[in-house]
């Protein structure tokens, strides 16, 4: 079985694009038009330049603190590969995980983000011991992939 959550990343990307153009937009309105220069409640267009800029560092502190990750997921053949990355601009580390069949022990979920997200921690015997994987975050994934992706890796877990 693979799965990717290609489709999402590209909705992540499409859509800070658009709000960072959305963004500059309404900047860029409130500045140049004099219609924001004389409002009768005393509000001036600076207050408003803050207040939008305020959102919009708000909506971006919150979607860098759930962490997506490119996840690309595969358990044919002998190996369960995991390939990941951070959906970031400066970030162009990428990372894969692969894991004999026979060597693979358990996987553990860790909720982070107010426990509304989930973070994947693979974890392998290696010369007898438990050794952990740093830890993937399921939070761009669909609902679906991530249980098929479970039920995957459940199926593999040493008894």
């Amino acid at each position: 079985m693979k799965i990717d959550n290609q489709r999402n990343i590209y909705r992540i990307w499409l859509s800070r694009l658009v709000m960072t153009l959305v963004f500059a937009l309404i900047i860029l309105v409130l500045i140049f038009v004099s219609w924001f220069d004389d409002l009768a409640s005393g509000i001036t267009k600076y207050h408003l330049i803050i207040l939008v800029s305020a959102i919009y560092v708000a909506v971006n502190w919150i979607n860098f603190l759930k962490r997506p990750y490119f996840v690309s997921y595969s358990d044919q053949g002998e190996m369960l590969v995991v390939r990941y990355y951070p959906v970031s601009m400066f970030t162009s580390r990428k990372n894969s995980i692969e894991i004999p069949k026979k060597q693979f022990a358990k996987f553990e979920l860790k909720n982070f983000f107010f426990r509304t997200q989930q973070k994947l921690i693979l974890i392998q015997n290696f010369r007898g011991k438990e050794a952990k994987y740093p830890p993937i975050s399921l939070s761009s994934l669909a609902r679906e992939d991530r249980e098929k992706m479970l039920e995957s890796l459940g199926k593999y877990v040493r008894a």
